[in-house]
């Protein structure tokens, strides 16, 4: 990689003239630059058949790299390989087309200036001089002889030729002229050349005009499908049997239209109003429908280019776009559908571009300071490549619909997650939310801040960072049912997302303000500069915690060992089920009874329990129960000091990933699932210290997906990882935090049937921004649940508010912009993976009925739920936090139930 990186930074900076190209005492002609450049095109053809094979980032890195070394390697066709090349440069400079000799001063300055330096450093600056020389001889004014001039106008063409300067039509039409090219390909050059000719005759506007547009469209269809024609005949056709000069020619002609098609989208931007100071933010929808198909296009154009996960990435976004540009919902919801393509869009696009940063930031620098080339050239260097690429172009279209699809929604850019109110405080800018951050840690109740976090994978803390954190701006998007804004919520900590660069950026400049006043509101958020002193805010986390004592957890060990069928636990009255096994496994075999009623709507998962005591029951049997005591007694007694804290957990995590289950307690576990031969489950945590009323632990421990229940050392390894789940620093320091001690915490393990959703869902029963009783609230997701949890999976769901008095009636606030879905691996090996989805053609977003049916279905069930679980304590009814999903065959699952936060 070094190899690719530091020579495309190196040619680079010669075609510029950044690096000379000067003799040495040794004389080479053109052709033993042809010599080696033919070298280096078949070694990095052979490594990027390698890379394709291999994929994954791999190939999208060396791709990156050696689509920009192609065009800096001369051409070797024969006519640059001959022992001596490019003569017609010798014959100009001694006479040919001067017949009088009116010529000879221009021929000796000829001779000296490219002649002499071609044939013995020939460098990209001999196009430069050779430019300077045509335009002499042009000049109006001068009387050179037509024969002359036109002999050096040959010249300069064959010199383009040689370091590959010619235009990307020159290219195409010597190519068909000179070669016998594929049928196809023919064609599709001639549908190019004609399209390329239609948008050039049209005058140049900033203006949006219609038919220009639609002339850079048909231009944009054109060059892309003749780029993957060329591209699949050099890979795998005609083509690839061609000799490397041959195949070096198509290869970049097709880096040229990829080239071309930068110059044409940006003046499809121009036109669209993008560039304009300031942006036009109001579309047309046949303006929008424009956009998006250039998107399509600029993505399908970067799908080609980088190959690997990103080119998937990129394909799935020029189908989605494409797709939307053609059946374009009219009002909000064609907004909407616009927001979650654009965003999608714009995400790929960012990750590229710090995939190019990443290959060249660092060895520009190293290479530049080796070389002393001119720190602003190297500082530019990275920059340049990333402004000059098509993903650019994406990015800008990316942003100029979301800034259009805002305007339409009245949507600000940023998202409230958590409401509250924040003034005085600073505003501080920490890498994450990690409660040993120096910066977390050295604030204080009493001079708190607002956290400006850069980045989150929606599984953090927020107690655990201490009650200095008076509010917290996300700057990416993130699921209002995470974890991480559960957890906020609870605090009691004011959260929001940005969702928009410009408003990132207005935040980083509050960071030097002496205070901050920070409104978090479904309708209005806003961030201004304030006087410093916190003067504190209804919502704000900055108030002292207060001091409080252990709380006692119930644990009744007397079952340990002893696995336990849900739909036995399930005859249990509640507070004896849960102290057995938790308030998660006693719900989930309330849930499993209550399915059995026609009337739920909903069906629920088989499953096992294996009750607390069980750990401490296998600690015992391998002779380390003394020190498994130990180590919680140590825990208890440095829960305030992290670092003691990070050691003792470690070990504790150690020794319990060691523990197993006996052979009669895993074929019990594995007993419910005995009928079916390919079945999988999900090993789940149901602690004591978990899924209780002000104290959810939502994602706080581990659940092991995708396991062969058959399979008694994967069964075991993944029950031993849920025990150790108990003593993360994570978990620890929330139980401390929130009052609990270390020595009550208990952990069983349940043991249920996998599910494979087509869409998972969070549903709140109580909307949990507007606490409106009368209103549910849901987030969902194609694939695997974990999407919505955890956060780790940047992007948006599909939110819905549903009316419960009236099923049927909904509304949906986003559409879904993830672009992967986890689902379970075919290995049961405890591990899911990421496939590439397309929302955009999801029937949850393309289906207003079929949405609306789910939406009634979803109320029903969390109707049912709560009526039941609502009031297991015999006190007020509770609303319940339900996730589920919704499988192939159109059955709805409910999982889990808890009281909502």
């Amino acid at each position: 990689m070094d190899a690719l990186a530091y020579s495309s930074v190196y040619l680079f900076w010669v075609g510029v003239g950044a690096i000379a190209c000067v003799e040495d005492g040794s004389h080479y002609r053109p052709n033993h630059h042809a010599n080696a450049s033919q070298k280096m095109y078949e070694s990095i053809e052979a490594i990027e058949r390698v890379a394709s094979n291999a994929g994954g980032r791999f190939a999208e890195e060396c791709r990156a790299l050696i689509r920009r070394l192609h065009p800096r390697l001369p051409a070797f066709t024969a006519e640059f390989t001959q022992s001596v090349p490019l003569t017609r440069i010798r014959d100009i400079a001694h006479g040919k087309g001067d017949k009088h000799g009116k010529c000879r001063e221009v021929r000796a300055e000829i001779k000296h200036t490219i002649q002499n330096k071609l044939h013995r450093c020939a460098g990209p600056e001999d196009l430069v001089a050779t430019e300077k020389m045509l335009a002499k001889l042009t000049a109006p004014g001068t009387d050179y002889p037509e024969e002359f001039i036109e002999e050096f106008r040959i010249f300069h063409r064959e010199l383009k030729d040689f370091f590959n300067a010619s235009s990307v039509t020159d290219r195409l039409e010597k190519q068909c002229r000179e070669g016998n090219p594929p049928g196809s390909v023919t064609e599709g050059v001639n549908r190019f050349v004609r399209a390329k000719a239609t948008v050039d005759a049209i005058p140049g506007s900033n203006q949006s005009d219609p038919q220009l547009l639609a002339a850079i469209e048909e231009c944009l269809h054109a060059l892309c499908d003749l780029r993957r024609s060329v591209d699949h005949e050099i890979n795998h056709g005609q083509l690839a049997g061609e000799p490397p000069d041959q195949r070096q020619q198509w290869r970049l002609a097709e880096i040229g239209l990829e080239d071309y098609a930068f110059v044409l989208l940006s003046r499809g931007i121009n036109a669209l109003g993008a560039e304009s100071d300031p942006p036009r933010n109001e579309l047309t929808g046949a303006e929008i429908s424009s956009a998006l198909r250039m998107l399509a296009a600029a993505s399908d154009a970067t799908a080609l280019s980088s190959g690997g996960g990103a080119g998937e990435e990129f394909g799935h976004i020029a189908h989605e776009a494409g797709e939307l540009a053609n059946n374009l919902p009219g009002g909000e919801q064609g907004a909407l559908r616009v927001r979650a393509v654009a965003e999608r869009a714009r995400r790929s696009a960012e990750d590229y571009c710090n995939l190019l940063s990443d290959l060249f930031d660092g060895r520009a620098a190293a290479l530049g300071r080796s070389l002393g080339i001119d720190g602003h050239t190297v500082e530019v260097f990275t920059e340049g490549q990333i402004r000059a690429s098509v993903v650019f172009q994406s990015a800008k279209l990316a942003s100029h619909l979301l800034r259009a699809a805002r305007t339409a929604t009245g949507e600000a850019g940023w998202d409230c997650l958590v409401a509250g109110e924040v003034v005085g405080a600073r505003l501080v800018s920490v890498p994450r939310l990690d409660p040993s951050d120096l910066t977390i840690r050295s604030l204080t109740a009493d001079a708190p801040a607002v956290l400006l976090v850069q980045s989150a994978d929606g599984d953090e803390e927020v107690s655990t960072c201490g009650p200095g954190v008076a509010g917290i701006l996300l700057c990416h998007a993130l699921p209002h049912l995470s974890h991480l804004a559960l957890r906020a919520r609870q605090a009691g900590v004011p959260l929001v997302a940005i969702e928009d660069p410009n408003l990132v950026n207005h935040a980083r400049s509050l960071t030097s303000a002496p205070g901050v006043r920070f409104v978090a509101q479904p309708s209005n958020i806003s961030l201004d500069a304030a006087e410093g002193g916190y003067r504190g805010g209804g919502g704000g986390g900055g108030a002292a915690a207060p001091q409080r004592q252990a709380a006692a957890l119930v644990a009744d060990t007397s079952r340990a060992g002893r696995v336990t069928p849900l739909h036995e636990l399930g005859q249990m009255p509640w507070h004896a089920g849960v102290a057995v096994a938790g308030s998660k496994a006693m719900a989930c075999s309330v849930l499993s009874a209550l399915s059995t009623d026609p009337n739920s709507g909903f069906a629920a998962p088989t499953g096992a329990v294996l009750p607390f005591g069980s750990m401490e029951q296998a600690a015992h049997a391998l002779g380390h129960a003394e020190r498994l005591n130990f180590l919680v007694d140590a825990l208890e007694s440095v829960q305030t000091r992290p670092e003691e804290v990070a050691s003792v957990c470690g070990e504790l995590q150690d020794l319990v990933r060691q523990l197993r289950p006996s052979h009669e307690q895993l074929a019990a576990l594995a007993d419910p699932f005995a009928h079916d031969p390919g079945a999988k489950v999900m090993v789940r945590s149901t602690g004591n210290a978990e899924d209780l009323a002000g104290l959810s632990a939502a994602g706080l421990y581990d659940s092991i997906s995708n396991v062969a229940p058959g399979n008694p050392e994967v069964l075991g390894s993944a029950v031993a990882e849920v025990w150790a789940s108990l003593y993360t620093p994570r978990a620890v320091a929330s139980r401390a935090a929130a009052g609990v001690g270390q020595r009550g915490a208990h952990m069983a393990v349940l043991v249920q049937q996998m599910l494979v959703p087509d869409v998972s869902f969070i549903l709140m029963t109580r909307h949990p921004m507007t606490n409106d009783p009368n209103t549910a609230y849901a987030e969902l997701a194609l694939g695997h649940g974990e999407t919505l949890a955890s956060g780790a999976v940047r992007g948006t769901p599909w939110r819905v508010s549903m009316n419960r008095s009236n099923p049927g009636e909904s509304q949906v606030h986003t559409y879904s912009s993830f672009g992967t879905a986890l689902v379970p691996d075919m290995d049961g090996d405890g591990t899911l993976k990421s496939v590439a989805v397309n929302c955009a053609g999801h029937w949850l977003s393309t289906d207003d009925g079929a949405r609306g049916q789910l939406a009634a279905r979803l109320v029903h069930a969390g109707g049912f739920v709560e009526s039941t679980l609502g009031s297991v304590d015999g006190g007020a009814l509770l609303a319940q936090d339900i996730e589920g999903c919704l499988t192939p065959d159109g059955q709805l699952w409910v999982v889990q139930a808890r009281p909502q936060p």
